[in-house]
């Protein structure tokens, strides 16, 4: 609260924070992000945050660029990018929780199974039970493999990993689930990030 104090004394357009709130516990991790909003909507400055804390990301900023190996990989919207990360790099920070195959498979990469990764974002998505409506509107059956939810930019989000018996049920199921509203489908083929 001090260097921030300190930096806003000079009347500054940005505040550049670097790691602000790495090593502090939860309470005050919360306190410093709300100071940091409360200075960037009440007078007006732009908050530069740099941290490896993706719940820092998602809990106060408006725009995120994702930085691999000195290269930015991916830049824009939180709810976009965290919706539909494109890169290798944005899919490993955005879904770090999901499971390898491995995990999930044994020691067979694929075994004979076929993937989807789920995931959603916004009120539609969170209203239907998809997977259900998968079974009783197209008669395909998908394992839940793996399912987070959170809150990103102030909207629910998640992520799931359906498992498939065959390569034409989750072709279908590709197709079908690809059509809901608030929901972004993708075969996942090599490994789980």
């Amino acid at each position: 609260r001090v260097a921030i104090a300190r930096a806003l004394a000079t009347n500054p357009r940005i505040l550049l924070c670097d790691e602000a709130t790495s090593a502090l516990d939860p309470k005050t991790t919360r306190s410093i992000l709300d100071l940091i909003q409360d200075i960037n909507k009440k007078l007006g400055i732009t908050v530069v945050i740099i941290t490896h804390q993706m719940s820092v990301v998602e809990s106060v900023c408006n725009k995120v660029a994702i930085i691999d190996e000195g290269v930015i990989a991916e830049c824009g919207d939180v709810k976009e990018i965290f919706s539909h990360p494109k890169t290798p790099a944005a899919k490993r920070l955005v879904y770090p929780e999901t499971p390898g195959f491995s995990d999930v498979t044994g020691d067979e990469p694929y075994g004979n199974k076929f993937f989807l990764r789920l995931v959603f974002n916004g009120p539609e998505a969170a209203a239907r039970s998809i997977v259900a409506d998968l079974a009783i509107e197209k008669g395909i059956k998908g394992n839940i493999i793996f399912a987070s939810l959170k809150r990103v930019a102030g909207v629910g989000t998640g992520v799931m990993m359906l498992e498939f018996n065959t390569e034409s049920d989750m072709k279908e199921a590709l197709s079908f689930l690809s059509k809901v509203p608030d929901v972004a489908a993708e075969e996942v083929t090599d490994y789980a990030l």
